[in-house]
């Protein structure tokens, strides 16, 4: 009997210690696999590198307006200019980048933050021309001189 006991005891205390040990070692995979996540994220967000080599290949983004940072990330991440939308939205952030619509020729060959110097130094320039109606002048006068030459034209024509 005392066997049985001591048998049934010394199992009762291995069964214990393996449910620890495995335990203790899906916490120890469960920590890696978090490592490893926040490595690459981190990685994606510190580390600036081009998607091509230089000179890479020239893709027009066109921004809507009221998209936000991660649309555009999305969007740019589709077209193939960057890997991460989440870290271009936070590093745009970070950089305190303006957000304005239009169309923007960006390179593969470009990191992140010059995709985002790009943006919103072109956007600001872009904005400025507007505010001062010389993009809409500019335009106008193109609308009006194409109108004008084809008038011009049909009118020699008939005669």
């Amino acid at each position: 009997m005392e066997k049985r006991s001591f048998l049934r005891a010394f199992t009762q205390i291995l069964m214990s210690v393996s449910v620890r040990f495995l335990f203790l070692v899906f916490l120890l995979f469960l920590i890696l696999q978090g490592v490893q996540v926040a490595y690459r994220y981190g990685h994606g967000l510190m580390y600036d590198h081009a998607m091509e080599a230089s000179p890479g290949r020239e893709i027009t983004l066109d921004i809507q307006e009221g998209e936000s940072w991660k649309e555009v990330g999305e969007n740019a991440k589709s077209l193939g200019l960057i890997q991460n939308a989440q870290a271009f939205a936070l590093k745009a952030k970070l950089y305190h980048s303006k957000l304005l619509p239009g169309k923007y020729i960006l390179s593969t060959a470009m990191t992140q933050v010059e995709m985002l110097d790009s943006i919103t130094e072109e956007g600001k320039k872009n904005q400025e021309l507007s505010d001062k109606n010389l993009v809409t002048e500019t335009e106008d006068q193109s609308t009006e001189e194409s109108r004008e030459d084809q008038e011009i034209g049909g009118g020699n024509e008939n005669e």
